[in-house]
């Protein structure tokens, strides 16, 4: 909003996809909170009632399926060494078909969460970050198709996604900024 792909944006959804998936939501050129200050808990979304158990106690949280540690699951039974995050990043990056359809599968689950945040919303972006994002049109793709197929259309046309141009400094800039915006006032000296 300050800095990266949204700037001018007046409404949209930042989506961070690492270890958990969680939204910034930019209503009318404000960050929302929610009454509790969690607003944006998209990981947290019940994708599969009888899925597994979340970290949150609940079971079938959209996270259990396509944070990073399902993604290096998924794939690990295929590899000798452990994989990491950037290891299948750069399968992805060289055609690696397995990679490739995990990570597809993973935005497209993601996209649909955010297809019923955007019918609820209307946001003018969404700008995708963390980890995941490194994977960069494979994993947007799956949202795109999704946001596409779920969403109205007229909501679906308007939406541009976007890769976060911030990559690992998103999170510091943004506490920066926060930080910045929200410490009172000092008088001049």
């Amino acid at each position: 909003m300050t800095y990266g792909a949204a700037v001018g944006v007046r409404n949209f959804v930042y989506v961070k996809a690492s270890t958990g998936i969680g939204t910034g939501l930019v209503l009318d050129g404000r960050l929302y909170r929610g009454e509790t200050g969690a607003a944006g808990e998209l990981g947290h979304v019940q994708t599969e009632p009888n899925g597994a158990i979340c970290r949150c106690g609940n079971r079938g949280c959209l996270e259990t399926l396509v944070a990073v540690p399902h993604i290096l699951a998924s794939l690990q039974h295929m590899h000798r060494e452990p994989l990491t995050i950037t290891d299948v990043v750069r399968l992805v990056a060289a055609g690696d078909v397995s990679a490739r359809r995990v990570v597809i599968d993973a935005g497209r689950a993601i996209g649909r969460a955010l297809a019923d945040l955007c019918n609820l919303l209307n946001p003018g972006m969404l700008v995708v970050g963390g980890e995941l994002a490194a994977a960069g049109n494979s994993f947007t793709a799956g949202i795109r198709e999704a946001i596409e197929h779920y969403t109205q259309p007229a909501i679906a046309e308007a939406v541009a996604i976007r890769t976060s141009a911030l990559t690992d400094r998103a999170d510091v800039l943004g506490a920066i900024t926060l930080a910045i915006q929200t410490s009172p006032q000092r008088p001049h000296v």
